[in-house]
Formats: structure tokens, C-alpha cells, sequence
């Protein structure tokens, strides 16, 4: 009887003991499994910041610099040439439509026509009265473009015929398109190479006859 009662006072406590090394356990035990996990778990994809279309972009019209928008994507979804932030986008043409979401790239967008010529100067078409002057012409052809009234405009032979006048001089020819369906009719089309201003000369000779001088 006297020692059944001096060996309880310690039953209490080794139960707790034995309670708390299974709480330990089972702690160790879950760290260990969430260890592994991390272990196990493969590292965060790199990722790239990327210009998207910020809605349907029909191509149509010069894009504005809010028509993208920025979007950060995994590095290996990213396409050859995507264009980053940094890249301008306001005044760029698109070759076809765009889908509002569409990863931006370098082919998609196209160069101005002129883009090669120099950064001020513009792409403009140009009909010359004669067929056969637009045929010896060549892209990178430089030229002079002369006007003079038109012989078959009304009261020309009342008044003594001026000399033709320079609209622009020593401007290269970036494209001469079509100039085998030309017919002595219409003309032929030239495409130059030149300043706003000289664009906006050219177009106040249209009901003229222009022709050409040929530099190189």
C-alpha cells in the first residue's frame, strides 16, 4: 500500500514526457517532409518584361504609345525579337492585325518605307508624265523632279509655255513600281524619298507634267 503510493506522483509526469516527445516527433517529422518539399520543388522560371497589344490592332493606322502595354511572362514563353519596354512603338506601322493580349515583335512591326533614306524624310508617290524616263530609274536612283504645265490643260496655247520649274532636287527613288503596265495615258509611278514639306510641293504640282533629270 505505502508503495503503490510513492511511485504515483511520477506516473503524471512521465505520461507528459511520453506526450511530448510524440509532439516533438511528429513536429520533426513535418519539418523534415516540408524540407523536402522545398528541396524538391524547382526554382521560380525567370521571367522578362515584353510589350503586348493592349486591344485589337487592325494595322490599318500608325500605333499609338498606348496601343501596348507592358506584361512580365515566363523567359521561355517570350518569342525571338520580342520588343521590350524600352522599344518606341508610337508611329510604327503593324505588317497585319494584331490580337488584343499579342506578344509584340520585330516582324510584326514594318519599316517605314523610307526608314533607309534618313529619319526626317517620307515615302511619296510621284507620276511622271513620260513611261520611259521611270524606266531607267532604279531604287537608289537619284533625281530631280521638274514641273511644267500641262500642254493639254485649258488655255495653254493662249499663253507663252514657262520654263519647267525644280519641285525637288537630288532625291533617291526608293521603289518604281509597275512600270511595264504604264501607258503614255497616265504616266508611271515613282516612289522618292523626301522632306514634309517637299511632299506637300509635290503634291500642289499634281495637275502638272512633271518630269524628271537624273543625277545617278
Amino acid at each position: 500500500m505505502n508503495d503503490t503510493a510513492s511511485t504515483s506522483p511520477g506516473r503524471p509526469f512521465r505520461f507528459r514526457l511520453h506526450r511530448w516527445r510524440r509532439l516533438l516527433a511528429a513536429s520533426a517529422a513535418a519539418a523534415a517532409a516540408t524540407g523536402a518539399l522545398l528541396v524538391l520543388r524547382p526554382p521560380p522560371a525567370p521571367t522578362v518584361e515584353v510589350l503586348v497589344a493592349a486591344r485589337d490592332l487592325s494595322g490599318l493606322s500608325p500605333l499609338a504609345a498606348d496601343d501596348a502595354v507592358v506584361r512580365e511572362v515566363p523567359e521561355a514563353l517570350a518569342p525571338e525579337g520580342a520588343l521590350s519596354p524600352e522599344h518606341p512603338v508610337a508611329g510604327a506601322s503593324l505588317r497585319s492585325p494584331v490580337r488584343a493580349g499579342e506578344i509584340l515583335t520585330e516582324v510584326r512591326l514594318a519599316d517605314p518605307p523610307a526608314a533607309g533614306y534618313g529619319a526626317d524624310l517620307v515615302a511619296v508617290p510621284v507620276r511622271l508624265a513620260d513611261p520611259g524616263a521611270a524606266a531607267l530609274l532604279r531604287p537608289g536612283s537619284r533625281i530631280d523632279v521638274l514641273a511644267a504645265a500641262d500642254p493639254l490643260a485649258d488655255g495653254f496655247a493662249a499663253r507663252e509655255p514657262a520654263p519647267a520649274r525644280t519641285v525637288v532636287a537630288d532625291r533617291p527613288v526608293v521603289a518604281v513600281p509597275d512600270t511595264d503596265g504604264a501607258d503614255g495615258g497616265t504616266g508611271a509611278l515613282v516612289v522618292l524619298a523626301v522632306t514634309e514639306a517637299e511632299a506637300r510641293s509635290l503634291a500642289g504640282h499634281t495637275a502638272d507634267r512633271l518630269s524628271i533629270a537624273i543625277r545617278g
